[in-house]
């Protein structure tokens, strides 16, 4: 049986799976089809009894079209439904208006479980298909050189879209080497100034562990997620954040206050569970949606309760843990605020491809909620 990584290469490079704006996804042969070529020029000229080149001139809004047939077009394509040609703009253009998300390091059934992954790939997709283009979806665990190489010199995509890269990620040297437009979703590299869109995560893992210890806390611990034992560089800005409160604070760090977890629930769940029948630190920092579900469920099936016993503060995607009991403390990141900005920098960049912008950061907002109290 092929690995989650086989099969999503196969899906990707013979037949892409196209995200539509509700973010979901379709491999089969004949539903991208529909997507891509469901009315065509021909159907609108027909049914406005008009000339192919007719309508060609209204789409491209031609002064030379009689203003009656030009009405009688424009109601022929809203009746219809009809977009331009994906393959037809193509050819003009030199483009395929197709973005390349790549989900760094992940499986897909990961992707699928981690809350956050659905809701930014659904804000990249609705705001890539406002600009007029698809989403081709990646999952890059397992995935060789040779994959990403033969994407790019198919020219599959226009650019990329990279979620979660690790340092030594094989997709790295590609984009190094190719002549293609790419953004990230963090600065993977301290030592190259990347296009990437992100969060303050240096102040992130300060504000969340600042207000912990202005509560009375001094038993913290930061749980980090890995991958393949792999931190990712946003986990290692929060670390150093935790460590200025700390410092400022005159609480001692030592190496055992930070923990690490593979990203997965069940992993996550039997770590936390594990932790507290040793320790029993006051307060966790949780690093991701899939951590911080995990250690609720744990300490609740340990009997302990939240916050009375244990503070948890979670990282991650607000709205998503207003819904849980209790409703978690939040160190805030706005997944859609993110998704946009990341395909409107990758359009810049395909736009203008001389010119690389600037990376966008934005300040993370502490959310407090039902899952802290003060000692």
């Amino acid at each position: 049986m092929k690995s989650d990584a086989a099969i999503i290469r196969l899906i990707c490079i013979k037949k892409p799976i196209i995200m539509n704006s509700n973010g979901n996804g379709s491999n089969n042969e004949q539903a991208v089809k529909t997507i891509l070529n469901r009315i065509t020029i021909n159907d609108v000229a027909k049914h406005a009894n008009t000339t192919k080149s007719t309508v060609s001139r209204v789409l491209n809004n031609s002064p030379l079209v009689n203003p009656k047939t030009k009405e009688k077009v424009l109601e022929a394509i809203r009746v219809l439904g009809y977009t331009p040609s994906t393959t037809a703009r193509s050819l003009k253009s030199g483009k395929n208006h197709v973005l390349g998300l790549v989900v760094s390091q992940q499986q897909i059934s990961e992707v699928i479980m981690n809350p956050n992954y659905p809701a930014i790939i659904k804000a990249i997709s609705e705001r890539a298909q406002s600009e007029g283009y698809h989403i081709l979806l990646i999952t890059s665990a397992g995935v060789e050189y040779q994959t990403y190489d033969g994407i790019l010199t198919s020219h599959a995509v226009d650019g990329f879209i990279v979620l979660g890269a690790t340092i030594d990620d094989p997709l790295n040297e590609v984009l190094d080497s190719a002549n293609i437009p790419y953004v990230f979703n963090m600065k993977y590299s301290r030592a190259r100034d990347d296009c990437y869109v992100s969060f303050d995560d240096f102040e992130g893992g300060y504000i969340a562990a600042k207000y912990l210890l202005d509560l009375g806390h001094t038993d913290i611990k930061l749980v980090v997620g890995d991958i393949r034992g792999k931190v990712l560089t946003h986990n290692l800005q929060r670390i150093s954040g935790f460590k200025k409160a700390l410092e400022e604070y005159s609480v001692s760090f030592n190496e055992s206050m930070v923990l690490r977890t593979p990203g997965d629930m069940e992993s996550s769940y039997n770590f936390i569970s594990n932790l507290f029948n040793h320790e029993k630190p006051s307060a966790l920092l949780l690093s991701n949606e899939v951590t911080s579900i995990a250690a609720l469920n744990a300490l609740i099936d340990k009997g302990f309760h939240v916050p009375n016993d244990v503070s948890l503060v979670a990282f991650g995607y607000p709205e998503f843990f207003r819904n849980t009991r209790p409703s978690l403390t939040t160190v805030g990141q706005d997944t859609i605020w993110q998704g946009n900005h990341l395909v409107d920098m990758l359009l810049q960049r395909i736009q203008e491809h001389k010119n690389t912008p600037p990376p966008l950061i934005r300040k993370p907002e502490l959310i407090i909620r039902e899952s802290t109290r003060k000692l």
